[in-house]
C-alpha cells in the first residue's frame, strides 16, 4: 500500500518517561518516517517534554483534562471528562484509516460510536486487583479492567508478551476478539555503540517512581547489602508520586551516600551510568514489558530482576542476569554481594537485545496496519 495511511492515537496521558506512551510514539515517529503515515495522537495530557521529542512527527491533541503530577487513573473525576471528549473528537477527524487505541482507559472508547473503522487496542498489562489501592481502584478496576476493557469491540488486540495475551485470553468473555503478540522494540543504535566500562559496585534503577517498580525492596537490599560490600552506590533515575517517600526512607534509614535518585535525566546521562553500571535492578510488577532492560542489554549490561512474566521471557539466568523470587529480599541481597560482572558475556547481552530493534518491530506493525485495511487480518499474525 503507498498511499498515505492516516491513524488516530488515543492515550490517557503522553510521557517520553514512560513506558507504553513512549514506545508507541517511537513506533508511530519510525511509520511517519519511512511509510509516510499520518498520525493524530489524542491524549488527556501531555508532559512538555513530550512536544520537544515529538511534534514535528504529529498533531498532537492535547485535552489537558488530567494533572500532572498525578497518573489518570489517581484522577477518577476526570475520567469520564476524557472518555467524553476524546470520543467526540474521533468523530470529528476526517478520513480517518485507524483507530489505535492504549490501555487501559482509552481502550473503553470501542464502545462509543466512532466511524466504523478497524480498531487496534493494545494492552501492555493487566493490574492485579487483589493489590489495587484506594476506594476507586478496588471498585471499579475489576469493572473497566477485567469486564469492559478485555471485552472491548475492538477489531483486535495488541499485547507484547505471551503472557499478557494469555491473561487477556483467560479474562475474555467475547472470545471472537483476536489477541496479535508484537513485543516492544527502541531504536538500539545509542546503546549498542556505547562502550561498557563498569565500575565495581554500581547498579542502576530505571523508571517512573510508582509503587509496582517496588523501589523499596531494592533500598532495603542495598542497606543490607553494603555491610559487605562497602563500594555499593544505587542510582535510581525517574521521578514520579512515590519520590517523597523514597527520600524519607533513604534518610532514615542513613542511606545518602549509597542510594542516589537521580529524577529524570537527560538520554546522554543515562548511556554513561549504564556503561558504568555492573547490573541493572528490575523490580517492577505487574509489568507491560519493561523497556529498560532491552536498553540495559543493548549496552552490555545484565540484569537483576524477579522471576515473573514479562522478565523471564526476555532474561535467561545466569545467562543475561539473575532472576530471584518475587519480594525474596534475602535472594536480592545475596544477588548483588554476589554478583560479578565478569560472569556475563558482553555480546551475548548484546545480541539478545537486538530482537527487539524497533525497524523490526515497526514493520510488524506496518503489515499489521496494512493488512487490516487490505481486510485480510484474519488468520494474520506477528
Amino acid at each position: 500500500m503507498n498511499r498515505l495511511l492516516r491513524i488516530a492515537f488515543v492515550s490517557d496521558y503522553l510521557s517520553p518517561f514512560t513506558g507504553g506512551p513512549r514506545i508507541m510514539a517511537d513506533i508511530f515517529t519510525y511509520l511517519v518516517k519511512q511509510h509516510n503515515y499520518d498520525v493524530i495522537l489524542i491524549t488527556g495530557i501531555a508532559d512538555p517534554t513530550f512536544y520537544t521529542i515529538y511534534e514535528n512527527y504529529f498533531n498532537i491533541i492535547d485535552l489537558k483534562i488530567y494533572d500532572h503530577k498525578k497518573l489518570p487513573h489517581q484522577q477518577p473525576s476526570k475520567i469520564p471528562g476524557f472518555l467524553l471528549k476524546a470520543g467526540k473528537i474521533l468523530t470529528r477527524i476526517p478520513s480517518l484509516d485507524i483507530f489505535h487505541f492504549n490501555s487501559h482507559l482509552p481502550n473503553i472508547l470501542p464502545y462509543l460510536p466512532p466511524p466504523p473503522k478497524p480498531k487496534v487496542c493494545t494492552i501492555f498489562h493487566l493490574e492485579d486487583v487483589r493489590n489495587a489501592s484506594g476506594l476507586f481502584a478496588k471498585m471499579f478496576l475489576p469493572i473497566f479492567q477485567n469486564v469492559l476493557e478485555v471485552n472491548s469491540p475492538c477489531t483486535l488486540v495488541h499485547v507484547p508478551t505471551e503472557y499478557t495475551a494469555e491473561q487477556v485470553i483467560e479474562r475474555r468473555i467475547i472470545a471472537r476478539r483476536r489477541v496479535i503478540v508484537i513485543p516492544c522494540g527502541i531504536d538500539l543504535s545509542n546503546y549498542l555503540a556505547v562502550r561498557k566500562k563498569p565500575e565495581p559496585g554500581t547498579f542502576l534503577m530505571i523508571g517512573r517512581l510508582e509503587p509496582r517498580k517496588h523501589y523499596e525492596h531494592a533500598i532495603l537490599a542495598a542497606k543490607l547489602a553494603r555491610k559487605y560490600r562497602k563500594d555499593l552506590k544505587l542510582y535510581i533515575i525517574g521521578d514520579g508520586s512515590l519520590r517523597p517517600t523514597l527520600e524519607q526512607k533513604i534518610r532514615a534509614e542513613n542511606l545518602e551516600n549509597t542510594v542516589k535518585l537521580l529524577g529524570n535525566i537527560d538520554e546522554q546521562e543515562k548511556l554513561e551510568l549504564l556503561a558504568k553500571a555492573e547490573a541493572l535492578i528490575h523490580l517492577g510488577y505487574p509489568e507491560g514489558f519493561g523497556l529498560v532492560i532491552i536498553e540495559a542489554l543493548a549496552t552490555g549490561t545484565p540484569i537483576i530482576t524477579y522471576d515473573l512474566p514479562p522478565m523471564n521471557e526476555i532474561i535467561r539466568n545466569h545467562i543475561h542476569g539473575v532472576l530471584i523470587e518475587k519480594g525474596n529480599i534475602v535472594q536480592l541481597v545475596r544477588s548483588i554481594i554476589d554478583f560479578n560482572i565478569n560472569n556475563y558475556e558482553e555480546g551475548i547481552l548484546r545480541a539478545k537485545s537486538k530482537q527487539y530493534d524497533l525497524r523490526k518491530i515497526t514493520e510488524s506493525f506496518h503489515i499489521l496496519y496494512t493488512n487490516l485495511l487490505q481486510e485480510k487480518a484474519y488468520g494474520f499474525s506477528c
